[in-house]
């Protein structure tokens, strides 16, 4: 029996064949045992020179046997037309049948059975009652052999269709878990960089704002300078601490790491990132009017709308600081929080219109509410720039 793998190697190969060389040898003394067993009754029928020819005819067909897997019809037809004049060739033609019945096409096995059938009809004609059987008995037991053996053979080929069916499947499904992997993998990278984005891009600007003031401001107390500072060294830190952390996981693989970088905020932080903004110098107001049911909404409600205030405040300073913003987060009868930054389209020319950007915080919003089955929408409207979400309290 052949052992299928799905991995190709030396080692493999080798064992390969020599379980095939081990075959070979059983079925070949298999056959010469069988054709030694049906030539005894008959030596006494035979003449000397018909003796010769029956053993030659039974070498030469047990002899092809080792082109059985290369040739299994042409060896199959040798060997039943040796069998039907030659008793020592009926274990050969046995053994042909067998590798035809797994190997060809079911309608060449068809043709090779009935020339091995028609060949069981004709032995026995050339010598009758062999062993004491009548030629009824001879016929029958031939022919229940080989068709026996004709079924052992397609019983075999199916057993191999079947196995190699389960093995195709096995690697289909292992490429496709491995595809699946890779896409996981890509999903959280790319949800590592929207979480790093949208943190580093709120603390740099800060960070930005705080040092430009540093810079061109020459009426600050020594009090002022040293919170700024302060600010500025905490903002630094902060960034630093988590591209750390990102460029770790990414450099590990450790994809599944990453859900230490999703912060675990809710609406009760939003005082806190106003007030960060107001240090700034930003003029920021906010009005948030949410039911006490709502502040158990789902934790990655809560992030989401805490995202889109940060992004909002995080544009403002880089594209109006001068101008005032506008923040309202209130629950809606629907069931839905409604979240909405507005800021003036007119910045003053200052050191923080500088910072730069890179135009995807929006889309990365717009993707997040998506996913949560909300709405998005952002852009002017009138003298404002609005963005404004509508999130469902629970997912």
């Amino acid at each position: 029996m052949l052992v299928y793998s799905t991995v190709a190697g030396s080692g493999d190969r080798l064992g390969l064949i020599r379980r095939q060389l081990l075959v070979d040898v059983v079925l070949v003394l298999a056959a010469i045992g069988f054709g030694g067993f049906i030539l005894i009754p008959t030596i006494g029928a035979h003449t000397r020179a018909g003796l010769i020819t029956d053993v030659v005819l039974g070498v030469v067909a047990c002899g092809s046997l080792a082109w059985r897997r290369r040739c299994p019809v042409t060896v199959a037809g040798l060997t039943i037309a040796a069998s039907a004049v030659s008793a020592s060739a009926a274990g050969a033609s046995m053994v042909a049948l067998l590798t035809a019945a797994i190997r060809v096409r079911p309608k060449v096995v068809a043709a090779l059975t009935a020339a091995q059938l028609a060949a069981t009809f004709c032995f026995p004609l050339l010598y009758p009652q062999a062993a004491g059987y009548s030629y009824r008995t001879q016929i029958t037991m031939g022919g229940l052999m080989n068709l026996a053996v004709v079924g052992w053979g397609l019983m075999i080929r199916a057993q191999r269709g079947y196995l190699r069916a389960v093995l195709e499947r096995a690697h289909d499904l292992e490429a496709g878990q491995a595809l699946l992997a890779a896409n996981i993998r890509d999903q959280e990278r790319r949800r590592i960089a929207r979480e790093m984005h949208d943190t580093l891009a709120h603390r740099l600007s800060l960070l930005s704002v705080h040092a430009g003031a540093l810079a061109f401001r020459s009426d600050l107390s020594p009090e002022q300078t040293r919170s700024m500072a302060t600010i500025v060294r905490q903002a630094s830190h902060d960034a630093l601490g988590d591209l750390h952390k990102v460029i770790g996981i990414l450099r590990d693989g450790q994809a599944g790491e990453a859900s230490a970088l999703q912060p675990q905020v809710t609406l009760d932080d939003l005082t806190r990132l106003v007030q960060e903004s107001r240090l700034s110098g930003t003029e920021v107001h906010l009005d948030q009017r949410v039911d006490q049911a709502d502040l158990t909404m789902s934790p990655n409600v809560a992030a989401t709308a805490y995202r889109i205030v940060q992004e909002g405040m995080t544009n403002a300073r880089k594209h109006a600081p001068t101008s005032p913003v506008h923040i309202t987060v209130k629950s809606h009868e629907t069931g839905e929080i409604i979240v909405t930054v507005s800021t003036s389209l007119d910045p003053g020319p200052t050191a923080a219109a500088d910072i730069p950007g890179t135009g995807t915080g929006l889309i990365g919003l717009r993707e997040r509410v998506s996913l949560l089955g909300g709405s998005f929408r952002s852009g002017r409207a009138g003298d404002q720039f609005v963005v404004r979400a509508r999130l469902p309290r629970e997912i």
